[in-house]
Formats: structure tokens, C-alpha cells, sequence
């Protein structure tokens, strides 16, 4: 049977830390908003497959918006790619290990009358990561605008200037698409045909990649790395991630890098904590297995799913999980992978895209990682330590063109 839990083991809150605040960005004003869908949903019971930071976050809305809402999570712990594991005294973030736009977690926090410091404390890093050429250099990335000028003229003379240049575009982009693209929701494809969308995007590199829109700016192979290291994380390369992305360039050095006090995993327990004031339930070693319209052939009008369990509850969908049991509800979100939501959760009828479609996706690659204990500094890395290889085009022409274990591959660490 599930877990079923209040989240209790929540961090406590924490004083605000003394350290810079970013400019945010504008966006339409939500600080204590009530209502933050702009729509009511009480009496409404809603069911969030998977706990996640999209299943966690989309669950506090839902919940503000007066739903009753369950979170069903397969794993024993919420978080889902940010699970943490602990053992002999280590503990590690699993997933991801970057607290990057600072601005985005102040407004979501902002919708239910709070601020991320409420929950936990935030360290600006200097920092903000290091590079190790496999040439054997080495070099600082941090905010201090001066000394990044210094850097890229070591490599390239005028590249100070261009720096300059690059990060104003990368503010505009991001200013510009923020507010009006990533904010503002588009459900239809009309919503997309309309004077607002086509004022907003004038300007906006929505054509060609970010490898022919750097290369305008910076000749020097590691400069064009160093502000292209991000696609890495994004499952990308150069040459096949749009321009758009150049945003990132002022995520990176004008607002800076952040890791929260005892890590990425603080950022989970602050959503747990948000959820658990909102009412909402979270169920632990809940895998679903099935996502269905329910019929009349079940009990209480249910679905009629073999050796299933019902529960009490009324509403149109019903959802299974391993152990048996049947929940109703009138609303349901799922946070897992949209192929393994479509092809194994849904019924056929109810999918959009046949196997054929997702046989001919081009998958973005997996990660090999290491958990390692060290007892003692290690104080020739940083926080965040980056190793690239001279050249990067065979690591990417590797992974993307023939995949296989590339021979000279980019790696990352965290410390």
C-alpha cells in the first residue's frame, strides 16, 4: 500500500542572507494574489501523478485554487529527478545541482503571499563555476563584469567589447521573453496569431542557432565555449539549439549562480512545506499505472479495471495504481514523461501521438553519473567545476550523429 504522509520533514524556515539581489525581471504583478490560475476550483478533487518540481508546484496552484489535491509519487521520496540519497554520512543531489534565475523562484513563491527565503537560505557563489581546459588552463567565471572583459581580451582582443554586446542582446531576449512567452500561457495556436505575439516576438532570434549567433560575436573557440556550456545541460548542441537560447548568457553572468543551504534538495523540502500549508496530501510508493475516462461498468460508476481496490470519491477520471487501488477524481495532471504518460498511463484511444511518432523523435541524451564520498577538501574545484575538451565537436558529432561514448567527452562536477 502507499505511504500516505503530511510533509512534516519540511526545512524551517531561515532568515534572510546577507547577499546581492537580483534585478527581476518584469513580469505582470502576482504578489499575494489569491487566485493565481484565475479560476476558482473548490470542490474540485484533482489527482497530480508524480512529485516532481512540476507536480509539487502545479499542486500548490491547484491547491490555492481551492482543489483538493493528491500527489501520487512511485518513488519513496518526492522530488523526482531532484531526489537526494544519503548514506555513511554523505548526502548528495541526484539531478540537478544549479540555482540559476533567481527571479522565477521569487515569482512563484510571490503567487502565495511568500519568498523563497521564508523557506530557505540562498549563497550567491564566487565563483559562479570553473573551467578546466583539457590543455591544462584553467579560468573563473563570476559577476564581476570588469574581470570577465579581462578574461575574454586574454583570449581575443575587442572580445570585451563583444561581451559587452552579447550580454545586452541576452538581457533583451530574456526581458523580452520572459514576461510575454514563458509566462503568459498559449493553449491554442490561435493564441499564437494575434498582434500581442507578433509585437513581443519582433527581434527575438527565433530563427538559426546558437552556434551561427555566437560566432558573431566571439571568434576564439573557448570563448564560444564558455558561453555556450549551458546546451550541455539542456540536452543540446551548438549547432541544433536555437538562438532563442542566448538568454542564458545573461542568466549566467548578470543574475548570477545561487546554491541553496544544504542543497538543491532545501528547494524540494520548501515545496513540500508550501504543499503541506495548502492542504495538499502527497502519497510516497504510489506508482500509477493507468490514467482512464471513467464508465459506468465499475462500482460507484468507475472504470471497471480487474482486482482493483475503489476508494471513496466521485468524479470522471479514475486513476490505478500498482497495489491495486482506484482513485476518482474530477481533474487529473501528470508530471510524468509525456511519452510514458501517452503510451503507457493512457488508454489508446485517448493518446495523441502513435509509436511511430516517438519511434522517429530524436531523444535528448542521458547522463552518466558518480556519487562519490571524499572525506576532506578538494581545493583545486570549485562548487561547480566544468572540464571541456579543446575541441567539442566530436564529443557533440558523438553523441548526436552516431551515438556512442564519445572518446574525449565534456564532464561536470559538483563539490
Amino acid at each position: 500500500m502507499s505511504t500516505r504522509r503530511r510533509s512534516s520533514s519540511a526545512a524551517a524556515a531561515a532568515p534572510t542572507p546577507s547577499i546581492p539581489t537580483p534585478t527581476p525581471t518584469p513580469a505582470p504583478d502576482t504578489t499575494g494574489t489569491s487566485d493565481p490560475l484565475n479560476q476558482r476550483l473548490d470542490g474540485r478533487r484533482v489527482i497530480v501523478v508524480g512529485g516532481g518540481f512540476g507536480g509539487l508546484s502545479t499542486a500548490c496552484l491547484l491547491a490555492q485554487a481551492g482543489a483538493d489535491v493528491t500527489v501520487l509519487e512511485k518513488n519513496e521520496q518526492v522530488g523526482g529527478r531532484a531526489s537526494r540519497l544519503e548514506v555513511d554520512g554523505f548526502r548528495f543531489d541526484m539531478g540537478p545541482s544549479w540555482y540559476l534565475m533567481p527571479d522565477v523562484f521569487e515569482r512563484f513563491f510571490a503567487l502565495f503571499g511568500k519568498k523563497p527565503e521564508d523557506y530557505y537560505r540562498l549563497e550567491r557563489l564566487d565563483p559562479h563555476y570553473r573551467i578546466f581546459f583539457k590543455d591544462g588552463e584553467r579560468v573563473d567565471i563570476n559577476g564581476d563584469r570588469a574581470s570577465m572583459r579581462a578574461l575574454f581580451e586574454r583570449y581575443e582582443p575587442g572580445a570585451g567589447d563583444q561581451l559587452d554586446a552579447y550580454l545586452a542582446r541576452s538581457q533583451e531576449i530574456y526581458e523580452q521573453s520572459m514576461p510575454h512567452f514563458v509566462y503568459t500561457d498559449r493553449q491554442r495556436l490561435r493564441d499564437f496569431m494575434t498582434p500581442d505575439v507578433a509585437r513581443h516576438s519582433k527581434g527575438l532570434p527565433l530563427l538559426g542557432t546558437m552556434a551561427k549567433h555566437v560566432a558573431r560575436y566571439f571568434t576564439h573557440p573557448k570563448l564560444r565555449q564558455i558561453v555556450q556550456y549551458t546546451l550541455v545541460f539542456l540536452g543540446g548542441a551548438p549547432r541544433n539549439t536555437p538562438a532563442l537560447y542566448s538568454l542564458m548568457g545573461h542568466v549566467d553572468f548578470n543574475l548570477g549562480v545561487y546554491y541553496p543551504e544544504r542543497g538543491i534538495g532545501s528547494l524540494v523540502n520548501a515545496l513540500i512545506a508550501l504543499a503541506d500549508e495548502l492542504g495538499v496530501t502527497i502519497e510516497v510508493d504510489a506508482e500509477v499505472t493507468s490514467i482512464e475516462r471513467a464508465g459506468g461498468d465499475g462500482p460507484a460508476g468507475g472504470s471497471a479495471i480487474d482486482g482493483a481496490i475503489y476508494v471513496a470519491g466521485a468524479g470522471p477520471m479514475a486513476v490505478a495504481t500498482a497495489d491495486g487501488v482506484v482513485r476518482r477524481a474530477d481533474v487529473v495532471v501528470s508530471n510524468a514523461d509525456y511519452r510514458h504518460t501517452e503510451r503507457e498511463l493512457l488508454p489508446t484511444k485517448a493518446r495523441q501521438y502513435s509509436e511511430r511518432y516517438w519511434r522517429r523523435r530524436t531523444w535528448a541524451p542521458s547522463a552518466f553519473l558518480l556519487y562519490l564520498g571524499v572525506r576532506g577538501d578538494v581545493p583545486a574545484l570549485a562548487h561547480h567545476t566544468l572540464v571541456l575538451p579543446n575541441d567539442w565537436e566530436p564529443h557533440f558529432d558523438t553523441l548526436f550523429s552516431r551515438p556512442a561514448w564519445p572518446d574525449d567527452p565534456a564532464y561536470y562536477l559538483c563539490v
